[in-house]
């Protein structure tokens, strides 16, 4: 693949000619923008039926090529539409998925697969930017993560939707001996029942209808490093027995086979559940409980940390602002008031996907209250004049579109990844995706 007249590290909001062979020689004209230092994207306008069938083809030939996925590295057997890892789609063929993708970003991609990009792997608590907290309850989990890693025990994590459970997992990890080994997640929640099991543990080749080959479970890949239960309230209580057995004995058995198989792995395993009250109403095994919970950490809501809101804030308007090449300075003071007085119901979640909402729609030099778009706490004259504010079916309506339709964007149209960022099941997202219109494609 050749651009025209442009070294591929040099090209900055230019209009660029993109040439590459398929089943014949093809020319793309698009624009080359850089968003941050050593990462580019194109971005094509053509009509989605036509980049399906020419760098859609390209891109999907050369991931089957190469039978690696080029987010992830996961090794691939087949020509598979999705990464059995990480979930990510790897077919670009159908003009459905592209316009589902609206602007078409194929320089990620392009850059895995050609080796230009120098990979750059964040390790250590103190680069991991996404944790920033200077109240005392967030000190306090700095100082457990750092305790906790070293170790081999398991670790609970425990709280709210939003509040980071997945980076306090990843922490963990990447300080712990086992850094350079797998971290796997997987979301209990956003898993049908009936397929967790297989999802974990992995089966044999005609185990049950629709298996026509082995598949190594999540376990396996994590051998030697960290796999993340996410949401382990919401397993299913005759799997969490599984769960039990292998934490007791580190062995297993994929569905569909009498061999048993070892792992070394270590689990950390988060939920918002109250599982104390799940165990007195007979939700979730005592024993598995106690196992889990020698080691736990209990996250604070983005509510009880004092000023964090608005240091996070001010520092994402900073990070979205280069990433876009925008030159926002920073929040006025009334942004500021509004960022410390919301509750913030979705966490660290919410305030980042509202800043970096903010910072692109916004063509100011002060990002303001109206660019945040966050309800304002009403007075006593707003409840009497109107008769919606305290409707709490209505409210629910509208979070529950405002979130699916910010992670609908967020995840490029990946139901997985749109599952695992609201913690509900794929059916759910469908449900509601039809129930709100989101996700259709105009006449």
């Amino acid at each position: 693949m050749k651009i025209k007249n442009h070294p591929l590290d040099n090209c900055d909001n230019e209009n660029v000619e993109i040439t590459f062979e398929t089943d014949s020689v093809v020319s793309l004209k698009g624009k080359m923008l850089n968003y941050r230092p050593g990462h580019s994207v194109v971005l094509f306008k053509e009509s989605p039926e036509i980049l399906a069938s020419t760098i859609g083809r390209y891109i999907t030939k050369k991931i089957h090529e190469g039978k690696r996925c080029p987010y992830c590295k996961e090794k691939l057997f087949d020509e598979e539409k999705f990464c059995p890892k990480c979930n990510m789609y790897l077919d670009f063929t159908s003009p459905d998925i592209i316009k589902i993708l609206k602007d078409f970003k194929i320089g990620k991609v392009i850059e895995k697969l050609t080796g230009t990009e120098k990979e750059k792997i964040e390790k250590g608590l103190e680069e991991n930017k996404e944790m920033i907290g200077t109240s005392d309850s967030m000190k306090r989990v700095f100082q457990l993560i750092r305790k906790f890693a070293p170790t081999d025990y398991p670790v609970l994590i425990i709280g709210e939707t939003g509040t980071g459970k997945e980076l306090t997992a990843r922490a963990i990890h990447e300080r712990s001996n086992r850094a350079d080994k797998p971290f796997v997640v997987v979301n209990c929640a956003a898993i049908p029942h009936d397929l967790l099991e297989a999802e974990l543990f992995g089966y044999e080749k005609g185990a049950f209808t629709g298996a026509n080959r082995r598949r190594i479970g999540k376990i396996e890949y994590a051998n030697g490093g960290t796999l993340f239960l996410d949401e382990i309230g919401d397993m299913p209580y005759d799997l969490q027995a599984k769960i039990l057995r292998f934490l007791q004995e580190y062995s297993f058995e994929r569905i569909g086979s009498n061999e048993t198989k070892t792992a070394d792995v270590r689990i950390i395993a988060a939920t918002n559940v109250d599982l104390e009250q799940a165990v007195k109403e007979g939700k979730f095994r005592r024993d598995l409980y106690y196992r889990l919970s020698v080691l736990t950490i209990k996250l604070p809501p983005l509510r009880e940390r004092g000023e964090d809101p608005v240091i996070m804030a001010k520092y994402f308007v900073e990070r979205y602002s280069k990433e876009l090449g925008k030159n926002i300075k920073g929040l006025t003071a009334d942004a500021l008031e509004v960022i410390r007085d919301h509750p913030w119901p979705g966490n660290v979640r919410e305030l980042i996907n509202t800043i970096r909402k903010a910072v692109v729609l916004t063509d100011k030099e002060f990002i303001d209250v109206e660019d945040l778009d966050l309800k304002v706490k009403c007075t006593t004259d707003d409840m009497h004049n109107g008769e919606d504010i305290l409707n709490l079916k209505k409210n629910i309506e509208n979070l529950e579109k405002r979130l699916l339709k910010e992670a609908f964007i967020l995840a490029k149209g990946n139901i997985s990844k749109v599952a695992k960022m609201l913690g509900i099941s794929r059916p759910k997202v469908y449900k509601l995706m039809e129930k709100y219109g989101i996700g259709e494609i105009p006449d």
